[in-house]
């Protein structure tokens, strides 16, 4: 049963949640040295039940669809719990609701060490993002628009999580910087889409893989990642890098040139892997320099 449960926990996904607070954090170090350490540890750990309730809420509301699907991956098309009868449903449900209750007690606990509401505030919104995404009414997935909450989610409202719960103030986040994690997190959600399409259209799932077609989709999610390139190229100053430091910010660019190898893969190919693996590894590797970057590792 502990195997089943870490199958639907679908762990390497951590990354996704991990970065970005950790990221808002590194910004909050930049301006002052150091890191409060219980803040981090409740950071983290909001981080760990943040994941853990988004992927146990979202195999829940997305069973049928999941059934459907034969051309899942490791990086779509859910754990396959329920697909495969492995658990019930409302075990998987209440797993979810548990999650989400630890999110909103370790929030509570963040605000009374920074005495502010802040990190309520904002965790109440990541739980909100999921809902509005896989359940009714809005249901963002199938409608179209899902990709746009999960920029939003991991682009915007957990590095912001991140920053505000070390007790920053708002106005001190770099905001310069969310055209960036908008473009790269936004390029990776349309990537972990494309394995999917074909059952997203039986299901009637409006992804942006489904509506455009996958080959104008990954036009699109390449044309993100430029985008996001080259304001990472921008805003940072290699005027006077070394080599060491230009070889780091030129590390997402080669995981675009990468990710040609599946460009014209189709769903159910292992090439499309490769594209959507290089696709990730592009949003978590430019996260990683932004990392570098605000914990003085580079200039």
């Amino acid at each position: 049963m502990i195997g089943v449960w870490l199958q639907a926990a679908r762990l390497p996904s951590q990354s996704y949640i991990f970065l970005p607070l950790f990221l808002g954090q590194s910004m909050y170090y930049f301006l002052n040295g150091s890191l409060h350490l219980e803040q981090f540890i409740l950071i983290q750990l909001f981080g760990v039940f943040n994941q853990l309730y988004i992927v146990f809420a979202n195999d829940y509301a997305d069973i049928e669809t999941d059934k459907l699907n034969n051309t899942y991956t490791i990086f779509s098309g859910g754990s396959r719990v329920l697909a495969n009868g492995k658990l019930a449903p409302h075990s998987l449900r209440n797993g979810a609701i548990l999650m989400a209750s630890l999110c909103v007690g370790v929030s509570i606990i963040l605000c009374y060490l920074n005495d502010s509401l802040t990190p309520l505030l904002l965790s109440f919104v990541a739980l909100a993002l999921l809902q509005f995404y896989s359940f009714s009414p809005l249901k963002l997935s199938y409608r179209g628009g899902g990709e746009y909450l999960q920029m939003l989610g991991v682009g915007l409202v957990l590095p912001l999580y991140g920053f505000l719960g070390q007790n920053a103030r708002i106005l001190d986040f770099p905001w310069e910087w969310i055209p960036v994690l908008f473009a790269a997190n936004l390029s990776c959600a349309i990537a972990t889409s494309l394995p999917d399409v074909i059952s997203d259209k039986k299901s009637d799932k409006r992804t942006i893989a489904v509506t455009k077609g996958s080959a104008k989709a990954k036009l699109t999610l390449l044309g993100l990642e430029i985008f996001a390139m080259l304001g990472l190229v921008y805003l940072v100053s290699l005027q006077h890098a070394g080599i060491t430091e230009i070889i780091v910010y030129l590390i997402p660019l080669l995981m675009i040139v990468l990710s040609s190898i599946g460009l014209t893969a189709k769903p159910g190919e292992f090439r499309l892997s490769i594209f959507v693996f290089f696709s990730i590894a592009f949003n978590l590797s430019l996260q990683g320099t932004l990392l570098c970057k605000y914990f003085r590792l580079i200039s």
